[in-house]
């Protein structure tokens, strides 16, 4: 998988790069300092209803789809659309944040090499329950996203 590639459908930060990471799979990375309030992905896609996200493979509908109103999400529909925004993990202790839903910005100065992380169980208690790998001291152990 290519994704390395441009965005197709959203925004990512030419100062971002995706490698090896220690929490999941492949992670975003920063490639030089990044200021807090620096936005470092925007998210598009197709939005769809929550029956057309059933239809799509479990692994695209689990970890590519963004909840925007009940019942409609903002997804990729094929692993040929996904690219370095979309390898952004979990963390219990992370440096970025969401804003408005689409825009992903550091929550802090980020140091180049850092993960980009956010928290995306904020609020949630229920949805797809999963063990979390971040290994953080105040880790919640089970998120749901």
């Amino acid at each position: 998988m290519d994704v390395s590639k441009k965005r197709i459908n959203g925004y990512v930060s030419k100062d971002t790069a995706t490698k090896k990471s220690p929490i999941h799979g492949l992670g975003m990375f920063a490639k030089k300092n990044l200021k807090a309030g620096e936005i470092v992905a925007g998210w598009g896609g197709h939005l769809i209803t929550e029956k057309e996200l059933r239809q799509l493979p479990v692994e695209i509908a689990h970890n590519y789809a963004l909840e925007v109103y009940p019942g409609f999400y903002l997804a990729e529909i094929s692993k040929k659309e996904l690219d370095r925004a979309d390898f952004i993990n979990h963390s219990c202790n992370p440096n970025c944040k969401v804003v408005k839903k689409l825009i992903m910005i550091a929550k802090r100065n980020v140091a180049k090499g850092e993960e980009l992380t956010c928290d995306f169980s904020v609020d949630k208690t229920s949805g797809i329950k999963t063990l979390c790998n971040c290994r953080n001291k105040n880790c919640k152990k089970i998120i749901y996203f």
